[in-house]
């Protein structure tokens, strides 16, 4: 009986231990993402967001002004919702880098990320995303009606 404690103490001990992060690499992982501008991805995101809402919440030729107020109303209080969760997001990510990366990774990725190329890459990424999301788009169009046969051809099977 006693070992037995003894093996859950030595086990809460080392997990307690485990989940406590070296506070300088803690330290090292918030300015590794201060570096990637994090919080700016999130508020571009949220641009995009907007739009694609605005887009969610189509007009009909019978809206009202009132009833277009209150869906742009409605839209604002989403996006306050999920930008607060967003930006929840980021003061949690700290712990997951410094869990994840070695001390080594990230001191490489802070140096590369506060380099004018890895500030150039972080600039140019609206960019990237802009061009490749038509494409991902377009890729699910094509593969819907494969994914949608196969589902089919699956149920008939049975």
């Amino acid at each position: 009986m006693k070992i037995t404690r003894l093996v859950l103490l030595l086990v809460a001990f080392a997990t307690g231990a485990a989940a406590q992060q070296d506070p300088a690499k803690l330290a090292l992982a918030r300015e590794v993402i201060a570096a990637m501008h994090a919080d700016r991805m999130f508020d571009a995101m949220a641009s995009q967001m907007k739009q694609m809402y605005a887009r969610m919440v189509p007009v009909s030729p019978t809206t009202t002004p009132e009833q277009q107020q209150k869906a742009e109303e409605l839209q604002a209080k989403i996006m306050d919702v999920t930008m607060t969760a967003a930006k929840g997001l980021i003061a949690k990510m700290d712990q997951v880098y410094a869990e994840v990366y070695s001390e080594a990774e990230l001191n490489a990725m802070k140096a590369f990320f506060s380099s004018p190329e890895g500030q150039s890459m972080l600039a140019k990424q609206p960019q990237i995303m802009a061009r490749v999301m038509p494409m991902a788009q377009e890729m699910q169009r094509d593969i819907g009606p494969k994914v949608q046969k196969l589902i089919d051809d699956s149920r008939a099977a049975k």
